[in-house]
């Protein structure tokens, strides 16, 4: 889960008539330790908020990493334990 407005420059302000600019998540990187586990390449169509959900093979590795980049070059990055690697 990614807590992110995801604006995709389409919504149109009610107040000042004014397009919204586009804001979004466009990469996102997981590792299971060094390994890639998934990268992806966002667009206007991700939702607000967005939740990626993804299957993945165990490696045995014991720490998951997650990097989140947007359009404003914002970096957004997360680091947590496996509890059981290779189970």
């Amino acid at each position: 889960m990614i807590g992110h407005p995801n604006n995709s420059g389409l919504q149109m302000d009610q107040v000042t008539q004014l397009y919204i600019p586009a804001f979004f998540v466009n990469e996102l990187h997981i590792w299971q330790d060094d390994s890639p586990v998934l990268a992806m390449e966002g667009g206007i169509s991700i939702s607000e908020d967005p939740n990626i959900r993804f299957t993945y093979v165990s490696n045995g590795a014991k720490h998951f990493r997650a990097e989140a980049k947007d359009t404003d070059g914002h970096v957004f990055e997360h680091e947590w334990k496996v509890e059981n690697p290779g189970t």
